[in-house]
């Protein structure tokens, strides 16, 4: 599976990347939101894991955009933030129902995550 992590931390980045990319995916990290829709044109994967809070764009407005490309097969969205598990929630009901992982988790449970939710209908 080809991932897209975008996430404001480089700690966290190199982290899910070397862990997934070990479980047998293709990653491919953004440390900013800008640029990313015109990434996922260019080579679009399979998930898009979005941190909710990044300076300038959050995860939930990239979410919407990623949403209105003009893609043959659009990419499943995830957010993923350290902020409480309610307010994630909510921002994810607000970016129209996308799925959430908290990464209060150990790395292994989100990359489990991950993968257990790219493999449901979206």
């Amino acid at each position: 599976m080809k991932i897209l992590l975008v996430d404001d931390d480089a700690t966290v980045l190199d982290m899910m990347s070397k862990l997934l990319a070990h479980r047998g995916h293709e990653v491919h990290a953004c440390a900013t939101p800008f640029g990313v829709s015109a990434q996922i044109v260019r080579d679009p994967p399979d998930v898009v894991l979005l941190d909710v809070m990044m300076p300038g764009l959050g995860g939930s407005a990239l979410a919407t955009l990623i949403g209105k490309l003009d893609l043959p097969r659009p990419p499943r969205v995830i957010l993923w933030s350290a902020m409480d598990d309610v307010a994630l929630a909510e921002a994810a009901d607000d970016a129209g129902g996308l799925p959430w992982i908290s990464k209060g988790k150990r790395a292994s449970e989100i990359a489990a995550e991950i993968e257990r939710i790219a493999g449901e209908p979206a």
